[in-house]
């Protein structure tokens, strides 16, 4: 076999291990986009319900992510309640799952959600006392417990975590005791994982669909702000 055959055999060889490598190679992870992570959330959702003439009218309600899911928030929806008399007791994180906890003076019913992220690296996830996280760590959502306020943050693939409002006049002791919408509109590029009103009694706090807001039912008077926690993955 002359030389310049043996090398050409050569060159042919190299160059298939050479494809064989780069087709191989992973790709580099690109930085999650809003609406790729929106679609990798998954709702999972329990409910209960009190009977009319029942001795007690409190319910404590679980949503729980599977075990392949990270909790990154949660929410709740209080229907049927006599003259918006809802008392929240708690609403807060803990292992995997989203707990409320309510009582009233007649029967309703009690949709707990927990926002559940699936298929990617993990954020680091941790629950901790009081508001503020650890160094390095930032909020992705806020609940109370009996005992105090929790805050469940992550120490990884958050950029960024900003706060949206949006001001509510609430008139329930002069429409027929009919509750009110409030809906918070996170910035673009931005998911609503978690929301709070300081104002009126709250039936309900969840975010929308697609996370782009987060919304609350309300019952009461006055007047104020209503907030939104806007969070940017990395």
């Amino acid at each position: 076999m002359s030389s310049r055959i043996r090398l050409a055999i050569f060159l042919a060889m190299t160059i298939v291990v050479m494809n064989a490598c780069a087709l191989s190679t992973p790709a580099a992870s690109a930085p999650w986009e809003p609406g790729a992570v929106a679609e990798a959330i998954t709702t999972r959702n329990a409910s209960a319900q009190v009977a009319s003439g029942a001795k007690s009218y409190e319910l404590t309600v679980t949503a729980s992510c599977h075990a392949d899911e990270q909790l990154i928030g949660g929410g709740f929806d209080a229907s049927s309640v006599f003259e918006y008399a809802l008392f929240l007791r708690a609403s807060y994180p803990h292992d995997n799952a989203w707990t409320v906890k309510t009582d009233s003076i007649s029967h309703y019913e009690l949709e707990v959600f927990a926002y559940c992220l699936r298929g990617v690296p993990s954020l680091g996830a941790q629950i901790v006392s009081g508001n503020a996280c650890p160094a390095g760590a930032l909020p992705l959502s806020h609940g109370k417990t009996e005992e105090g306020v929790v805050t469940l943050c992550a120490a990884q693939h958050i950029a960024s975590v900003t706060h949206a409002l949006t001001y509510v006049t609430l008139t329930s002791a002069f429409n027929g005791y009919q509750t009110q919408r409030a809906t918070v509109n996170c910035p673009l590029g931005t998911l609503a994982l978690d929301g709070f009103a300081p104002i009126g009694t709250t039936l309900a706090s969840k975010a929308t669909p697609g996370f782009r807001a987060w919304e609350m039912t309300l019952g009461g008077n006055g007047a104020g702000d209503v907030y939104a926690d806007c969070v940017t993955f990395a």
